[in-house]
């Protein structure tokens, strides 16, 4: 049954749209079966990527563009399609959250569930390559790396995973993408079309220019503007509101010519100026201060934030301002101000999450980005004034509360990233610290690492932290670890954590430094022994390997798996006391990983060590249970390992063709990630013909 639309943080739709019917004939096409399923939209801010997308899916969804930004459940999916899907990052910037409101929708789920990122591209893949979908991507620049080698390649690997086996193969549907940034990763795969965007056509600008009532010499207007799609609109607004829509008062723009800004959005900029001449300084410093959330901020929250003390002091202690305070004047008033900016294109109400929320703040003001650069000098020339005011009125609101999940966790990160917009790196890492381990609260790695990214230049964490007190690089290597970013998380260790990089040597088959390191400093002697061990077992140095477990006491769930595999490895399994390792002292408050761990080592005991006959349960559902609960959870090596030993489980079962493959499933995972030594393993159970003999 064909789903309704899902439209996440849905962009602006344009107040008119002209032209582009090449780009939609291709989109049109690729929906239909065509060869193309990923589409790729690239080129300057403001060239109508967005427009050209939400007018696309307003055409196939028979719903007009405003229907479509806000009504989504209130008519049937007309399209044929079995789901459209849209998601912004221009307002939504966490991948995670993406995606598993991207599997939500795809296994209709009321809520996102709470599994990993390659958990959600897993049963994603196959829905998308059998349905027929259009999933539109909107502003992805946000979520790319934006310099150096990786310029242009998706920061969270999941993501680019999803869009890069997909771009692979032909699909029923289409995937389309929009960005200011190439796509390397993408461009030369054999499904994938990159469309660079021009500037729009002659008759196109001049309809846009007609449609805000604006007469005289159109042509001569829109040559003005560079045709530019962004600058031609604003240009229609600027006439129509303060030149009486008279077309000749383009001559009269500004000429600007930044180095910082492409050819094209420097035509924007000229219309900002004009429009910077007329407005009253008071309107000038509301869409500033507007536009400087991180998140757009609702009518509601603004309207506070125009009223708040902070602001207050601001701008009228910090920046001398001489016109009344906001604080002193009427709601009214400021929701008449917003509107102004509305209607001239400056600010666009758009809806913040799913578009058919409910609330005060389900629809949020904001703007292009464009239009962000153009008034940034008017926050005092220095942005972290206005982010300790910003900081300051988040930090006291009434409302504030500790989120719940992922969705819920919006304000605290914008306090968070005011923060370290005003360099104010203690208060920004109190807050991190009080949304308590998304890595592991959230199952949101690549969340909480681009979080510790903020403390760095350029998000570089190779480079030195803007904050000298920052001491949370166990996290971010923790965080790497989990995403099987294993090199990343070796080198993210401090020289005082060198013993736990242990885990991501095993994973990469670096087992070298074991060899070369027989003691690690304290208070790590204890879990580098199990590391050694395990270690030494895979080199095959069976002897050396059990003198060294024999020193082993282990106390805690991590050097126990470590123990165990050596033992399993150099077939002293039957050595342990499996209560032992089963223990946890009472009243203990363990976490999913450690849980997960000890039921995967007596799952692996019982297969191991017991007779058919003395098993006591079937083991089958127990691995298959097992399985599913690491693949949510989004541990590579885990994942891996638990389908090795599930593997040799049916092999003794005589179930050949399922051993191979499982063995299969385990052997992409280590070509993903890197395992060499468990890609071994996995590469011999995948062409195993003979069942294992105990």
């Amino acid at each position: 049954m064909p789903r309704f639309p899902a439209i996440h943080h849905c962009t602006p739709t344009p107040l008119h749209f002209f032209g582009r019917a090449a780009e939609l004939a291709l989109l049109d096409n690729a929906l239909a079966g065509g060869e193309t399923s990923v589409a790729a939209m690239i080129g300057p801010g403001g060239q109508g990527k967005t427009a050209i997308v939400q007018h696309w899916l307003s055409r196939i969804s028979h719903a007009e563009p405003e229907v479509l930004a806000k009504e989504t459940a209130s008519f049937a999916n007309a399209s044929g399609s079995d789901g459209i899907f849209f998601w912004s990052f221009y307002r939504g910037k966490n991948c995670d959250l993406c995606l598993r409101e991207m599997l939500a929708y795809a296994e209709g789920l009321d809520h996102p569930p709470d599994v990993s990122a390659s958990y959600c591209v897993d049963k994603l893949l196959p829905i998308l390559i059998r349905e027929r979908w259009a999933l539109v991507l909107d502003g992805t620049e946000v979520v790319q790396h934006e310099q150096g080698v990786w310029f242009g390649r998706f920061v969270h690997p999941e993501l680019g995973r999803l869009l890069e086996e997909l771009a692979s193969v032909v699909i029923p549907g289409v995937v389309v993408l929009t960005s200011r940034f190439s796509l390397p990763t993408l461009e030369h795969r054999r499904h994938a079309k990159v469309i660079s965007l021009s500037t729009l056509d002659e008759p196109a600008a001049v309809g846009l220019l007609a449609s805000f009532g604006v007469r005289g010499d159109l042509t001569e207007a829109a040559r003005a503007a560079g045709f530019h799609a962004k600058a031609v609109e604003l240009l229609g607004a600027y006439l129509h509101a303060y030149r009486n829509g008279d077309a000749v008062h383009c001559r009269a723009l500004p000429t600007v010519a930044s180095a910082d800004a492409s050819d094209e959005e420097n035509y924007v900029t000229r219309v900002l100026c004009a429009l910077q001449a007329v407005m009253p300084q008071e309107m000038q410093d509301i869409l500033a201060l507007a536009t400087s959330f991180r998140q757009p901020a609702s009518d509601r929250r603004l309207i506070e934030y125009l009223h708040s003390e902070s602001l207050r002091h601001l701008l009228h202690d910090a920046w001398r301002r001489a016109y009344e305070p906001f604080a002193t004047r009427a709601t009214a008033w400021l929701r008449e101000q917003v509107q102004t900016l509305v209607t001239l294109r400056l600010l666009e109400r758009v809806a913040m999450g799913r578009s058919d929320s409910v609330g005060d703040d389900a629809i949020v003001l904001d703007a292009h980005p464009l239009v962000r650069r153009g008034f940034e000098h008017l926050l005092g020339g220095s942005q972290h004034h206005v982010a300790r005011s910003r900081a300051g009125f988040l930090r006291g609101r009434p409302d504030r509360h500790p989120p719940l999940t992922l969705d819920d966790c919006r304000e605290e990160v914008e306090l968070f990233h005011a923060y370290c917009d005003a360099g104010l790196w203690n208060e920004a890492d109190s807050t991190f610290v009080a949304l308590d381990n998304p890595k592991h609260r959230f199952l949101s790695p690549a969340f909480e690492r681009d979080l510790l990214l903020r403390f760095f230049p350029n998000n570089d964490w190779r480079q030195p932290p803007l904050w000298p007190g920052f001491g949370r690089y166990r996290s971010l290597a923790i965080c790497f670890e989990m995403l099987g970013q294993f090199g990343d998380a070796i080198e993210a260790y401090r020289p005082a954590d060198a013993p736990l990089r242990g885990d991501a040597l095993i994973a990469l088959g670096r087992l070298q430094p074991f060899v070369d390191e027989p003691t690690a400093p304290h208070p790590w002697q204890t879990l580098w022994q199990a590391y050694r061990a395990h270690a030494l077992a895979l080199l095959g140095r069976r002897d050396e390997a059990w003198r060294v477990v024999q020193t082993v006491v282990p106390m805690d769930v991590y050097e126990w798996v470590h123990v165990f595999e050596c033992l399993h490895r150099i077939g002293k399994l039957a050595t342990l006391d499996l209560n032992s390792m089963l223990y946890r002292a009472p009243m203990t408050d363990e976490h999913r990983w450690g849980k997960l761990a000890r039921e995967r080592m007596r799952l692996d005991y019982v297969f191991i060590c017991k007779p058919i006959g003395e098993r006591g349960e079937s083991l089958g559902p127990a691995y298959r249970s097992l399985i599913e609960a690491y693949d949510q959870s989004g541990m590579p090596f885990e994942r891996v390992l638990t389908r090795l030993r599930f593997a040799r489980w049916l092999l003794e079962c005589g179930q050949r063709e399922e051993a191979a493959a499982v063995g299969n499933l385990g052997l992409s995972l280590c070509r993903r990630f890197g395992m060499t030594l468990l890609g071994n393993e996995c590469r011999e159970l995948a062409g195993a013909q003979e069942p294992r003999t105990q």
